[in-house]
């Protein structure tokens, strides 16, 4: 299992008619959704217990991000971004601990491929205010910017209290792997 997002490359084959890709193999998805989004649109940051998510670009051009979400790890609260388009083979990995989101540059579709089915009462959320690698993408479409009321309304990493419920929310994820593995 990786501990941090990655980027997948995958196989790309073009010729005259476009291009053929592989996009994922033997990762052991559950579910796969899409989702359409205006220019100018960001999405997340959202993540799911036991949800680990492959994101890529079906169409269009949007900066996929992935920000810790577990207070008792070093790396609590660093993003890391890629900047992915259609065709590109790029496929953005992370684990269910690590919140994902992203802002469509243009006109976008993005393909998740995911480890679980959606299961609302698994979800949690953090804003993307006070994250300023995110911030500072954001200002690049300020005047477009579209964010849903959900989003708006989620809380500030640095916000009191949202270490301590992250916190929760990872340990609770930490002992259905734990009760899981022992019934193996």
């Amino acid at each position: 299992m990786s501990f941090e997002p990655k980027i997948i490359k995958a196989n790309v084959f073009k010729d005259n008619r476009g291009y053929f890709s592989e996009i994922l193999k033997d990762y052991g998805f559950a579910q796969i959704n899409m989702s359409w989004s205006i220019g100018g649109t960001f999405r997340g940051i959202h993540a799911q217990r036991l949800m680990d998510k492959a994101m890529w670009i079906a169409s269009g051009k949007a900066i996929v991000y992935a920000v810790n979400l577990d207070p008792t790890s070093i790396l609590y609260g660093k993003v890391i971004s890629e900047t992915m388009q259609a065709g590109d083979g790029k496929v953005f990995y992370a684990p269910w601990w690590w919140g994902r989101g992203f802002l469509a540059l243009e006109d976008t579709t993005v393909t998740y491929a995911t480890t679980d089915v959606y299961r609302p009462e698994h979800e949690t959320g953090i804003s993307y205010i006070g994250l300023p690698e995110i911030e500072k993408d954001l200002e690049r479409v300020r005047a477009e910017l579209i964010v849903s009321e959900k989003d708006k309304a989620a809380p500030s990493i640095k916000t009191d209290g949202t270490a301590e419920n992250l916190a929760n929310w990872k340990r609770a994820g930490d002992d259905i792997l734990r009760d899981r593995s022992l019934e193996e």
